[in-house]
């Protein structure tokens, strides 16, 4: 019998988990200009599916199968390589990791750049990507070159657009977490949070696919946004067509162009026209917190039901104490601002301070366009009394902080869809609270 060859048993031991973090950076170095490692791993994981399968196909014999295998090893490929009997799951769990590896080799091999499928183009606010082996990196920025991993925005404010080798974009907002792949095929996973996508053509029987808590899509080349949480995956389709698959069922069906579809277990699933736009709009914040920022104070005898604003540390460092509503829903008509539109937004601070008051607007293809704001002095506002202030939408202008992303960005909010209105104090508490919010349309002359 041949001795063990000490580089196989190595590999097998990385699989399972069981080599340093040295020993394992070794191994996936050696993926790169090894074609025997590779070879290797390939047959590892057509061994480990052909027993996966064997466990599903003979379930009620595992007990005969456990006993039989030290002495009766299946014959061929699968006995040339000894792999403990284990759990369905653990085996199929093998199987994918093997696969991933290996295609991680091959990447690596065929990449100047240790792996990188994606580059940095927009970036706003705290983001934090973790890649290969739990590394973090929170020093992000334009032009950042990530391997595939898990990409999360972690303040309300955040905005990350990613840009694959064949130009395909996808960008999030606001505290959404991402993971993402190529490894010949564009695999993402929307944990929570919004994204949207503007996909180049994709090849031939590999779409790109996007999968979240509650559906599961399939692209070959379209825009789209889509916004997600726990139980609901809400999708808006552009351009081109998307294949959505709601996974509580399996069913799925096609989503063309100007329409829209809700994935969700409790919810009719059918294809439905996009909604005319409006220009006018009121908050609801009485109804409840549903789609706000900040904390929500019911109404007493001394003041209408709000939004406490609430403090949160921004990229360049400032402290913000911030509260905002959620203006267009998927299950309400779009709301579009224009040139002679106005903003007013009723509140009460309880100590004197500027405050800032703004929007955030994405474009038609239901991408990030940018934050416009305007700040109002100290003067204005008076210690434990109500305000009440209108703000012509001119006065608006983007969001300093904005700046480096500007060419990339309006110049103005006009025409935009509002994703929500907002206002902050910097630095300190004025204990700022948010009543009522509206988009007022033009005046008609």
């Amino acid at each position: 019998m041949n001795p063990p060859d000490p580089k196989q048993e190595r590999l097998v031991r990385y699989v399972d988990g069981r080599l340093s973090e040295a020993e394992a950076g070794q191994v996936a170095a050696s993926l790169r200009d090894d074609a025997a490692a590779r070879r290797f791993l390939r047959e590892m994981a057509e061994q480990a599916v052909m027993i996966a399968d064997l466990e599903r196909e003979t379930r009620g014999r595992r007990a005969w199968i456990r006993e039989q295998a030290p002495t009766a090893p299946a014959k061929g490929r699968l006995a040339r390589f000894p792999i403990p009997s284990r759990p369905f799951t653990v085996v199929l769990a093998m199987a994918a990791s093997i696969a991933v590896l290996l295609s991680a080799g091959l990447l690596f091999r065929g990449s100047r750049h240790r792996g990188e499928i994606a580059t940095i183009t927009a970036l706003d606010g705290a983001i934090q990507w973790t890649g290969d082996g739990g590394r973090v990196v929170r020093d992000l920025t334009v032009g950042t070159k990530l391997q595939g991993g898990i990409i999360e925005g972690i303040e309300p404010l955040s905005w990350f657009e990613l840009q694959f080798a064949d130009g395909t974009t996808v960008a999030i907002t606001g505290n959404s977490t991402l993971t993402f792949s190529d490894l010949g095929q564009k695999r993402l996973r929307l944990k929570s949070g919004t994204a949207s996508a503007n996909v180049r053509p994709q090849p031939a029987g590999r779409p790109m696919v996007l999968q979240t808590t509650s559906a599961a899509l399939e692209v070959l080349g379209t825009q789209f946004a889509i916004e997600t949480d726990t139980s609901a995956t809400r999708l808006d389709v552009s351009q081109g067509k998307v294949r959505v698959k709601r996974l509580s069922d399996g069913a799925d069906l096609e989503v063309p162009a100007g329409h829209r579809v809700l994935a969700a277990a409790d919810h009719d699933f059918s294809v439905l026209p996009d909604l005319a736009p409006v220009d006018t709009w009121t908050s609801r914040l009485p109804l409840g917190p549903e789609r706000t920022l900040g904390r929500w104070m019911p109404p007493d005898a001394d003041r209408d039901a709000g939004l406490l604003a609430v403090p949160f540390t921004t990229r360049p460092g400032w402290t913000i104490f911030a509260a905002a509503t959620g203006v267009s829903a998927w299950d309400a008509p779009p709301v579009v601002l224009h040139a002679g539109s106005r903003l007013r937004l009723r509140g009460r601070v309880a100590m004197s301070s500027p405050v800032y008051f703004g929007v955030t607007v994405r474009d038609a293809n239901g991408a990030f366009a940018g934050r416009f704001q305007t700040v109002r002095g100290e003067g204005e506002f008076v210690a434990g009394e109500n305000f009440d202030v209108t703000l012509p939408l001119r006065d608006l202008v983007l969001d300093p902080v904005l700046k480096p992303m500007a060419k990339k960005l309006p110049a103005r909010p006009f025409e935009l869809t509002v994703e929500s209105v907002w206002c902050h104090t910097l630095h300190r508490p004025a204990g700022l609270e948010l009543f009522q919010a509206q988009v007022i349309p033009p005046a008609v002359p």
